[in-house]
């Protein structure tokens, strides 16, 4: 009966964060245990008691790292997280715009066969762009004025 009462007692000081040790455990209220060697003496009981400090080491060093990773530490870092991904979006809208007018000129130099041969892989290459939407857009008409006989 003491021993599922010192159980009882342990879980409780468990849930509630008390500190766990033999002197604790008889300073309870509703301990029926006079001494803390009442507790400890006994293989049986003695056992029970390491086990709960095990647990509430475990659960204070989890507590602890938890604490690290707080709620504000974690709310700065996804600030700062987020300004990065603003200024590297900004940095990759400006290389997709230098990409377009390079290729515009390249297209006036030397026509898309010179830029073909420093891409070997061209077509995976023009299809990435195309994703990135760093090919330049152009419409096409006809320059050739039609004459009517």
């Amino acid at each position: 009966m003491k021993d599922q009462r010192l159980d009882e007692i342990l879980q409780r000081m468990l849930n509630d964060n008390i500190d766990i040790s033999a002197r604790s455990v008889i300073r309870e209220a509703d301990s029926p245990f006079k001494h803390a060697s009442d507790v400890t003496r006994q293989p049986k009981r003695k056992a029970l008691l390491d086990r709960y400090q095990t647990r509430q080491r475990e659960l204070h060093a989890l507590i602890e790292k938890t604490d690290k990773q707080s709620r504000t530490h974690l709310q700065a870092k996804v600030a700062r997280l987020t300004q990065e991904n603003e200024v590297l979006k900004g940095e990759r809208d400006l290389l997709v715009a230098s990409h377009k007018a390079m290729l515009l000129a390249v297209g006036e130099m030397g026509g898309m066969t010179a830029w073909r041969k420093f891409f070997p892989a061209w077509e995976e290459t023009r299809e990435q762009l195309k994703q990135l939407q760093a090919l330049p857009n152009a419409e096409v008409f006809s320059t050739s004025k039609q004459c009517k006989p």
